[in-house]
């Protein structure tokens, strides 16, 4: 009962060989009158073509199948088996069948075992190992019987809990809102695969399938990664100030100036000239330092460096400022 059957080989061996003896050497004794029958009337006749090669194929899947079953590969031992009884039909290879079913341990295969085994019975004249075969039946139906209770208590349904450190994430599970993190308790869902999203403004959007059993609580662990996020850090404009306000200085100065010259004149025409030719000067010197702050501005104003910030646009780093920027 631990092994395979290998007398279905010596029957596969056998087959194709020989054909069934003649109807002249099948029937009784001669009657008076007729002609006795010839010597080769019984012998047996040479199998046919087709017939040996049927026979041969089924030896080749035959031990092909013994292969599979030694390398544990129970389900392609049991086709290879199958594809040899088809070809030449053998009780030995329906117990082999039933051994290859039993190991597999699965309902169906169990169901398999017990219907061969009951062929092999049937078709076996006096197997020797009949009451050994039988009651390998009845404990196979046993285990049957006590399988298709265990589906009946079996939970329909299996239980998901979410464990995510980042509060305030939207959880969705198979496109549907789930609520947000922390999920305050497990979720009950059908058993099988599911699609898991987390997605949180700021951090890299989570996706996973999960796949969930019946009865069984599953966890899925997630870990919301920061996006990567730049911004410009722009230069400060100390220069652009400090000329700008030369500039206004200047400008006041002159206007300042281009008064004094006014009232001077009307005393003293070449005393007012000299000091319109300063308040000139000035102004000149006004509108350079202008036209220099505005330059600045846009100098001073451009990047020098970028910084990499967080969900909640905090700067998490920044590269320093090129000393070469101005």
């Amino acid at each position: 009962m631990d092994w395979l059957r290998p007398g279905a080989l010596v029957a596969l061996l056998c087959t194709g060989s020989l054909l069934p003896v003649s109807s002249a050497a099948a029937q009784g004794p001669q009657g008076e009158g007729e002609e006795e029958a010839s010597p080769e009337a019984g012998a047996p006749e040479a199998a046919s073509p087709e017939d040996a090669q049927a026979a041969q194929q089924a030896r080749e899947h035959f031990r092909t199948g013994m292969e599979h079953f030694e390398g544990r590969r129970f389900r392609e031992a049991i086709h290879e088996f199958q594809l040899a009884a088809a070809l030449v039909p053998s009780a030995d290879l329906w117990f082999n069948i039933a051994r290859a079913s039993e190991e597999l341990s699965d309902l169906p295969s169990l169901e398999q075992a017990v219907e061969y085994y009951r062929r092999y019975l049937r078709d076996r004249v006096d197997p020797p190992d009949r009451d050994a075969v039988e009651a390998r039946i009845a404990s196979l139906e046993e285990r049957i019987e006590a399988a298709r209770e265990a589906q009946l208590r079996r939970p329909d349904t299996g239980t998901l809990r979410i464990g995510v450190e980042t509060e305030g994430a939207q959880v969705r599970l198979d496109g549907q809102p789930s609520g947000e993190t922390p999920v305050p308790a497990p979720i009950s869902v059908e058993p099988g695969r599911h699609r898991l999203d987390l997605e949180r403004e700021g951090y890299v959007p989570f996706r996973s399938e999960v796949r969930v059993e019946p009865g069984v609580v599953t966890t899925a662990y997630a870990d919301l990664v920061p996006a990567t996020r730049y911004r410009a850090v722009r230069g400060r404009r100390i220069f652009t100030w400090i000329t700008a306000g030369l500039a206004a200085a200047a400008l006041g100065t002159s206007i300042g100036l281009g008064v004094h010259a006014r009232s001077r004149a009307d005393e003293d025409l070449s005393d007012g000239r000299r000091w319109a030719a300063i308040s000139d000067y000035v102004l000149g010197s006004a509108l350079v330092l202008g036209v220099t702050s505005v330059i600045l501005y846009f100098v001073e104003g451009r990047a020098v460096g970028t910084e990499r910030i967080g969900p909640d646009d905090e700067p998490l780093e920044a590269s320093r400022p090129r000393p070469g920027a101005f």
